[in-house]
């Protein structure tokens, strides 16, 4: 294959998540510190969402490496299950004994004295990450909210990762599901990369890979054009990069240029397998506009405070001179 003609010792681009190769943008860092400050607080439900392709499930493999020694993590991918069979999923999947004959109602006691055992003997804490929650039915999803109530105390016994699509968002917004969303105390958006963090996304990933100068294996223009046809979504850059190095090779072409790209992203679009054009999701325009928004109010609220805080030293000032005076 391409790896030697290249100066390669693994595949760099490799669409399935890899640790190892997980790129750290600015998207991606804000939605682990979230996350991360969630599970500190042992808040019961947290959300993730972003376009498919964006790096959801590559944070979901981070997580799980990362806190697999504090935290005892449970993780269910097909997420389209009937509420009847939700519980009994989670219980699995959380090593928790079954009871006999299960229902809805005596899986979800069976949970809660699971979690109440690992409460009391073990200083673990929980997490049970929904993959794909975009899947889960209203009936699914009305036990998971069931089971982010469970406490012992003031602490919660457990910690929910909703992972879903942009779409789940929305979803979310509707006034049926405000009683879940009243629980949503962190969330956080994996928006596309920028034309910048594109660049610098491949050229990790070809480090990663062996490369020992990542700027000589495709020219800047061809980085351009992967950075046009795959609208900032790091799976189609995977995408894209994998086969303008196969169709480089094949071509004895090196580096890779932008007419290799182009001919790889032609065939792909001609196959149905490339969108032609994308434009960025609404959801993206309103998260940042929800971001900005919050920061303002944070703004406000520092200079008001700031302002209270100006006035008593003031008065502090003026009675020190006061009392000096005497």
């Amino acid at each position: 294959m391409y790896l030697e003609f290249y100066g390669l010792n693994e595949k760099p681009f490799n669409i399935l998540p890899d640790p190892e190769f997980f790129y750290l943008s600015q998207w991606h860092q804000q939605a682990l510190t979230h996350i991360d400050y969630g599970l500190m607080n042992g808040d019961s439900l947290i959300l993730l969402t972003g376009d498919a392709g964006t790096g959801k499930t590559s944070i979901i493999y981070k997580l799980v490496v990362e806190h697999s020694e504090e935290i005892i993590v449970g993780v269910i991918f097909n997420s389209a299950v009937g509420g009847d069979y939700i519980v009994e999923m989670i219980l699995t999947e959380l090593e928790g004994e079954l009871p006999p004959n299960p229902t809805p109602a005596s899986c979800l006691d069976a949970l809660q004295q699971h979690l109440l055992d690992i409460y009391t003997n073990s200083d673990k804490r929980v997490l049970l990450i929904l993959d794909e929650a975009q899947n889960l039915s209203d009936e699914a999803l009305e036990q998971v909210r069931m089971i982010s109530n469970l406490q012992a105390g003031k602490d919660n016994l457990i910690s929910i990762l909703m992972v879903g699509q942009t779409g789940f968002r929305d979803r979310l917004r509707k006034a049926r599901y405000s009683q879940i969303v009243q629980r949503i105390v962190v969330s956080a958006h994996l928006s596309r990369l920028r034309e910048q963090e594109a660049k610098e996304y491949i050229y990790y990933r070809l480090r990663q890979g062996g490369a020992e100068d990542p700027f000589t294996i495709f020219t800047e223009e061809a980085i351009m054009k992967i950075n046009e046809y795959s609208h900032g979504i790091p799976r189609n850059i995977n995408v894209l990069c994998e086969g303008s190095l196969i169709f480089g090779f094949a071509d004895d072409i090196k580096p890779v240029s932008a007419d290799v790209v182009d001919s790889f992203a032609r065939e792909r679009i001609g196959d149905g397998l490339l969108p032609v054009a994308e434009s960025p999701t609404p959801c993206d325009e309103e998260e940042i506009g929800r971001y900005i928004n919050d920061l303002e109010k944070r703004i406000a609220s520092l200079e008001s405070s700031m302002g209270i805080v100006k006035r008593t030293l003031v008065k502090i000032i003026k009675k020190l001179k006061i009392l000096s005076l005497k």
